[in-house]
C-alpha cells in the first residue's frame, strides 16, 4: 500500500478537527503524512498542538507536518483539502453593508445575492495560487475543496482549470442529522434523496433507516406540527421560512432559514424580519471580527461561541463532518462508497437542470471517478430558482476569469435581490473599491 501525503490548506479553521478525526478511521492512512498549512502563525500554532493531540488518541500512525509555505504542502501531495479565507468575518460585515447601502438587504450573503458574488470572486482569487500550485507540485492530486461559495467555486474550477474537484459539505447529511433529533431520533435514522444547488437542495424522498419505504408523508406531517418549524428558538436553526417554502412550493428546501434565503428574494421584507425573529448577520460578524480570542471550535457560532446548542446533542459526532477521507479511501482502493449529497457536474441526475451545471447531488465513487446517482425532475418552480442560480454561478466565473466588469454588472442586474440597474453599478462601483487589492489579477 503506498504512502499518502494528504495536504489541507487553511488549516486554521474548524474543520482541520473532523479531518484528523476521520483519518484515524481507516487503515489506509497508516504511516501518511497529513500536511496542515495556514498563513496565520497563530492558527496554525493552535492546529498543531490541537490535531497532535488528536492524533495521539488513534491507532493509525500518521506523521504530523506544520507550515506555513503552501508550496511545501502541496509539492507531492496526492490529496488536498482547501478550507480556505481571507479576513472572513469582516469583509463578510461589508459584503452585506455595501449593498443595503443601496437598498439591497439580505439576511446572509455567504453564498447568494450581491454578498455572495463578491465573496465568490474574492475567493476565486484566492484560490488561483492555489490552482496553480496544484498544477506545478501535485498535478495529479484531487482536490477536495470545503470552501464557500461551494457552487461558484467548483463551477470556476469545472470551467478554467484541469483538476479533478469535488466539493464537500454538509448541508444534507448534516442538517438531516438535526432534523433526526428534531423529531426525537437519533443522526442517520432517516435517509434522504434530494438534489439541487449547494445551500438549497430538495428533498425527493425520505426513508427510515433499513425501510424500503417512504415516509415523505409522515415525515412533512411531523413538520408542520413541529413546534421547531413554527417558531424561532436560541441557538437552534430556524426555519419557519423553511416551511413558508414547503407550504407554498409543495417540496421540502434543505439548508436552513439563512442559507436558503440567499438565493430567494421571495423573503420576507425587511421591515417583516423582526416580527418573524430574523435580523441581519452583519452584527454578529462583527463581533467575530473584532473577537480577540481564537479557538478551533468557535468558528462556525456566529458570535454564540460561548453557549453550546441543543442540537447536535454531540457536535462531535462523526455524522456531522464532511468526510473528505471517505472519498479518498473510496478513491485509493476502488471501494464502491455512496455519499448523499456532494458537489459535482450534473450529468442529467436533475433531468430539467443543465447537465454541465454544478449541483450538490447523490453519488457514488466508483473506478476512479465520483458520479452523479439520477435523481428526477424538480417541479417549475424549485427548478427556476435552481436554473437561475446555475445562470449566476457561470457568469460570475466567467466574469472572475476574464476581469469583466460589464459581465459582473449583468450578474447583478439578474439576481433577484436587485431590483434596478442602478443599483447594480453603484454596489459593483463599490465593491471594487472596497475590495481593489482582493480582487483576482484579471480585474488589476
Amino acid at each position: 500500500m503506498k504512502k499518502l501525503k494528504v495536504a489541507m490548506l487553511g488549516a486554521g479553521s474548524g474543520f482541520v478537527l473532523g479531518i484528523a478525526k476521520e483519518l484515524m478511521e481507516y487503515e489506509l492512512f497508516d504511516n501518511c503524512e497529513f500536511v496542515i498549512m495556514d498563513i496565520a502563525e497563530d492558527r496554525l500554532k493552535v492546529a498543531k498542538d490541537t490535531v497532535s493531540e488528536i492524533l495521539k488518541k488513534g491507532k493509525t500512525s500518521i506523521k504530523l507536518t506544520a507550515t506555513t509555505s503552501m508550496e511545501k504542502a502541496l509539492d507531492g501531495a496526492n490529496h488536498v483539502i482547501t478550507s480556505c479565507e481571507q479576513n472572513r468575518y469582516a469583509n463578510w460585515v461589508k459584503d452585506l453593508r455595501i449593498p443595503a447601502k443601496h437598498g439591497v438587504h439580505q439576511i446572509k450573503g455567504e453564498n447568494g445575492g450581491p454578498g455572495g458574488m463578491i465573496h465568490a470572486i474574492r475567493n476565486i482569487a484566492l484560490f488561483e495560487d492555489i490552482l496553480s500550485g496544484i498544477n506545478k507540485y501535485c498535478p495529479d492530486a484531487w482536490l477536495m475543496n470545503l470552501t464557500n461559495p461551494m457552487s461558484v467555486l467548483c463551477t470556476y474550477f469545472k470551467n478554467y482549470s484541469k483538476i479533478k474537484a469535488l466539493g464537500f459539505c454538509h448541508q444534507v447529511h448534516g442538517s438531516f442529522g438535526v432534523i433526526s433529533e428534531m423529531l426525537g431520533m437519533n443522526p442517520g435514522d432517516i435517509q434522504v434523496l434530494a438534489g439541487g444547488i449547494n445551500h438549497l437542495s430538495w428533498l425527493f424522498d425520505i426513508r427510515k433507516r433499513n425501510s424500503g419505504k417512504s415516509c415523505m408523508d409522515e415525515f412533512l406531517q411531523k413538520v408542520r406540527c413541529s413546534k421547531y418549524w413554527t417558531k424561532n428558538f436560541k441557538m437552534i436553526p430556524e426555519q419557519k421560512f423553511t416551511l413558508e417554502m414547503l407550504n407554498i412550493f409543495n417540496m421540502y428546501p434543505i439548508g436552513y432559514d439563512d442559507h436558503i434565503i440567499e438565493y430567494l428574494s421571495c423573503f420576507w421584507e425587511e421591515h417583516e424580519w423582526k416580527d418573524n425573529g430574523y435580523k441581519s448577520l452583519d452584527g454578529s460578524y462583527e463581533k467575530l471580527a473584532n473577537q480577540k480570542s481564537y479557538s478551533l471550535e468557535n468558528q462556525h457560532l456566529l458570535g454564540k461561541e460561548y453557549e453550546k446548542p441543543p442540537f447536535p446533542k454531540d457536535p462531535n459526532h462523526q455524522h456531522y463532518v464532511e468526510k473528505p477521507c471517505q472519498m479518498i479511501m473510496a478513491l485509493e482502493t476502488n471501494t464502491p462508497t455512496y455519499i448523499d449529497g456532494i458537489n459535482i457536474v450534473n450529468n442529467g441526475a436533475i433531468s430539467n437542470l443543465p447537465s454541465d451545471a454544478i449541483l450538490d447531488l447523490p453519488a457514488v465513487a466508483i473506478a476512479g471517478e465520483v458520479r452523479s446517482i439520477h435523481v428526477g425532475e424538480l417541479p417549475l418552480g424549485p427548478m427556476e430558482i435552481c436554473r437561475r442560480q446555475v445562470t449566476l454561478h457561470e457568469m460570475i466565473a466567467k466574469a472572475a476569469h476574464d476581469g469583466d466588469d460589464s459581465l459582473a454588472i449583468q450578474t447583478l442586474c439578474l439576481d433577484p435581490y436587485v431590483r434596478s440597474i442602478t443599483q447594480a453599478k453603484n454596489i459593483w462601483d463599490d465593491f471594487r473599491e472596497e475590495y481593489a487589492n482582493s480582487l483576482p489579477k484579471s480585474f488589476q
